[in-house]
């Protein structure tokens, strides 16, 4: 599970998807969504696209990124 506490482009309130970490740009989009496409093999592009996301290309790399990071510090 991972920790979005300190990353500035998630936001957890429930009036979006229940409390689940979030898009801050896109808040009805949760944020596990974009990382699993992402795990998957699709682009940060494909991820905007296919979710028709206002979060910016470098966004969507950022949040992976610290997904990324936050994984190899707590590995399951």
């Amino acid at each position: 599970m991972i920790d979005w506490s300190d990353c500035s482009l998630v936001v957890c309130r429930h009036e979006y998807v229940s409390g689940a970490p979030a898009l801050r740009d896109d808040p009805r989009v949760m944020v596990d969504v974009v990382v699993e496409n992402m795990d998957l093999g699709e682009s940060a592009e494909d991820v905007i696209e296919n979710y028709a996301l206002r979060t910016s290309v470098h966004d969507v790399l950022e949040i992976y990124a610290y997904a990324k990071r936050q994984r190899v510090q707590d590995p399951v």
